[in-house]
């Protein structure tokens, strides 16, 4: 009977048969005899599931369309492994991913890791280039020592993830932070999460200026103030940084002068100024975003990025709306799926 296998790499995948073939090609080139791939296919309408027969992969179907948590859930049921690595159908591991997985959780004190994606992203609109360097950027500047999972690309011993109680599927059935979550859970049972900036993926999905705003309101910032209200505390590290609330309030007060300055023209001085904080609070990041895509991508990267604050302070104001306007009985946190 051969040995179990040492990591699984478990990928959930709804309708995704056009990014699936780079996605399982990245990974069964790094597969050796102790790598198994569970390909979790959440009810496709698509050929997801004739594309994932072409490859050495396990293939599990669900029943019914049930969402990415209870697809990762699922996968984690079937798995054998000791270390899990979830990967999305939508990204490609970089050569030496698996090999950087082996060396990290080769370490017993590390319980869970990320990644990053790279800085290299597949669509090359502007608004998709933003959005994936400047994820690409904040974990690449963050402590190594994260309080956070990341579904997309994120390792986590099978024990500590079951005992955990897995993600939360019946919260979370669309993406959405379902891996911020998780996290918190692993933190507050004391599991160390690493942070691994060169463990990277390419990110293939392509984001539109109303993907972008809808995705990081509704489906993070308004759930995200919940979360940290229900818990009473918040995310500190990636983009939840000091400087970054700063970066925020700075975004606000800008926004403010220049409508100020419309009427007042002597307050354009100001908005002058509060740009040029703007800049240099987050400088490396537009620094990367001139390297990579020169002046056209660092000024839409400017705008883009004053918008990320200001849409995400209004989530974050509907968050506290619907928190303290819906029942008290619901304000405490619903547990995750036990599997």
């Amino acid at each position: 009977m051969p040995a179990a296998p040492r990591l699984s790499v478990i990928v959930p995948a709804r309708n995704a048969a056009s990014t699936l073939p780079r996605c399982l090609e990245a990974v069964t080139a790094q597969s050796e005899d102790d790598v198994e791939i569970v390909l979790v296919d959440d009810h496709s309408a698509d050929d997801t599931r004739t594309v994932a027969a072409r490859y050495p992969v396990r293939v599990i179907e669900m029943a019914e369309h049930s969402g990415v948590s209870a697809a990762r859930n699922r996968g984690a049921d079937v798995a054998r492994g000791e270390v899990l690595l979830f990967l999305d159908a939508d990204v490609v591991l970089a050569p030496d991913g698996v090999q950087r997985v082996r060396a990290t959780m080769s370490d017993p004190s590390v319980g869970a890791l990320i990644g990053s994606y790279d800085e290299s992203p597949d669509d090359q609109s502007l608004v998709s280039r933003f959005k994936n360097l400047a994820h690409h950027y904040f974990h690449q500047h963050s402590s190594r020592e994260a309080t956070t999972f990341w579904g997309a690309c994120g390792a986590i011993r099978r024990e500590v993830f079951l005992a955990a109680g897995g993600f939360n599927e019946k919260r979370y059935q669309l993406p959405s932070i379902e891996d911020v979550e998780l996290g918190s859970r692993l933190v507050d049972r004391g599991v160390r999460i690493v942070l691994d900036p060169a463990l990277q993926v390419k990110h293939l999905k392509r984001w539109t200026l109303v993907s972008l705003i809808v995705t990081d309101v509704m489906r993070r910032a308004i759930p995200w103030t919940l979360l940290w209200l229900e818990r009473g505390r918040a995310q500190t590290d990636l983009n939840f940084s000091g400087a970054q609330r700063v970066a925020a309030m700075v975004s606000v007060a800008m926004v403010t002068a220049v409508m100020l300055a419309l009427l007042h023209p002597a307050l354009w001085l100001v908005v002058a100024a509060l740009a040029a904080a703007a800049l240099a609070i987050n400088r490396r990041l537009f620094a990367l975003l001139l390297n990579r895509g020169g002046i056209r991508l660092t000024l839409a990267g400017f705008f883009l990025q004053q918008l990320y604050y200001l849409y995400s302070l209004f989530g974050l104001a509907v968050g506290i709306a619907i928190f303290f306007l819906r029942p008290r009985s619901r304000h405490r946190e619903q547990p995750a799926k036990q599997i």
